[in-house]
């Protein structure tokens, strides 16, 4: 499986790494997909996405493993989570030209222009966080 990010814009990207079909072209359409729940599979793209397995936990274990066995959307809170993760992530690998390797060492390491923080954390904490991580790669 080719797991690079092929579409263009960066709401195609969120899109097409949480596994939704090439028709979300806008903000909007994506807001309303994670609104009503995502897929377990969403989860799963993401992993496939990354190569790896995180040090965070992005989601719980728990919660995805409950989903996926009773053949249920995430719930909107952990639909979220991904999102934003989705967010900072996309941005992340343009500016890391798709190196997935630099991508997780950005995404998992302190950064000092963050306070600190871990932008992988900081992104999964809350949609204000996943905007400072693309905020200091935009900047």
């Amino acid at each position: 499986m080719d797991s690079k990010l092929t579409r263009s814009t960066d709401v195609e990207r969120v899109a097409e790494i949480l596994g939704l079909p090439e028709g979300i072209r806008d903000s909007a359409s994506l807001e309303i997909n994670v609104e009503g729940g995502l897929p377990t599979s969403s989860f799963e793209k993401i992993l496939a996405v990354m190569h790896s397995r995180p040090v965070l936990d992005i989601i719980p274990e728990r919660a995805f493993r409950r989903a996926k066995s009773e053949k249920i959307p995430l719930s909107p809170t952990k639909s979220q989570i991904l999102y934003d993760f989705s967010r900072a992530y996309v941005v992340v690998d343009r500016v890391h030209q798709g190196n997935g390797a630099l991508v997780m060492r950005f995404m998992e390491k302190p950064n000092p222009d963050l306070g600190g923080a871990v932008p992988m954390a900081l992104a999964i904490s809350s949609p204000a966080g996943a905007d400072a991580v693309i905020e200091l790669l935009t900047r």
